[in-house]
């Protein structure tokens, strides 16, 4: 196994690596991008081979078994490490992140600066597709990953809980989660640079005056789970223990409301 430093490497970090047989390097940028120049011995990967439509909610990801087929295809497995990358701040990439998180691979980074960090600093970049040695994933599910809208439901009035809206403010104000905060995901970004993160000590107080603090259960959420994967990787990266993404968003939570709201009267009716 190849040890990560954490939930970001350095282009210099990878590239001392990049010949090491425990290393599996996802590309997750899209294909032409990619014929275009790539990471050697990166593997391309189609984001949305890792989602379907789930009850009328598009970009949900995959089930379980279909996932695990998606992995083993690309090579990844227990004995691997994987590095993700991209040309958006980590923000597909965390994506992925997330996902292979929530189906138990604990050694799983994004590249600090993507692509364009890795060019920037010199590094060798390849038009030779690599194809994946297919190998054989194992999933192991973990829930404390994911938050539901039935989970969200039976815990909304929960002190303990902060719903984090990473949508832009104009999102927000046109409706949100009953109790949310509005944190716009790309508050995370550094201005004019290729960093997928500000410093630390500059987010920690910024989320501190939302009461985004250390000892509360986080869920991010978004439109459809995409922005809200670079929030959660965010504060898995400041430490946080307790974080979770809710697939779907706002498109699951939005799309069912009225019949939420006739279960609820209905009841209260009964009651």
């Amino acid at each position: 196994m190849l040890i990560l430093p954490g939930l970001l490497v350095t282009p210099q970090w990878l590239a001392q690596r990049l010949q090491n047989p425990a290393l599996c390097l996802l590309d997750v940028r899209e294909a032409a991008s990619y014929d275009e120049g790539h990471i050697p011995g990166a593997i391309q990967v189609a984001l949305a081979s890792l989602s379907r439509e789930i009850d009328g909610v598009p970009g949900m990801l995959l089930p379980q078994d279909a996932f695990a087929r998606e992995m083993s295809r690309l090579g990844v497995s227990r004995g691997r490490s994987v590095v993700i990358y991209d040309d958006n701040w980590g923000l597909p990439a965390a994506r992925v992140l997330w996902a292979l998180a929530r189906y138990g691979h604990d050694h799983v980074a994004d590249l600090d600066g993507g692509i364009d960090r890795w060019q920037e600093e010199g590094y060798a970049i390849s038009v030779e597709p690599t194809k994946a040695a297919p190998t054989t994933f194992q999933p192991q599910a973990r829930d404390e990953q994911l938050a539901t809208r039935t989970w969200l439901r039976k815990r909304l009035v929960d002190p303990d809980l902060v719903l984090l809206d990473t949508r832009a403010p104009g999102e927000f104000a046109a409706g949100h989660l009953p109790g949310a905060v509005c944190w716009d995901w790309i508050n995370g970004v550094p201005m004019g640079s290729w960093d997928t993160l500000r410093p630390a000590g500059e987010l920690r107080e910024e989320l501190a005056r939302l009461g985004v603090t250390p000892e509360k259960e986080i869920v991010t959420y978004c439109r459809s789970g995409a922005r809200a994967a670079h929030t959660y990787l965010l504060l898995r990266h400041l430490g946080f223990p307790r974080v979770r993404l809710y697939d779907g968003s706002w498109l699951d939570w939005s799309r069912h409301m009225n019949e939420d709201q006739k279960e609820e009267r209905s009841y209260d009716h009964k009651r």
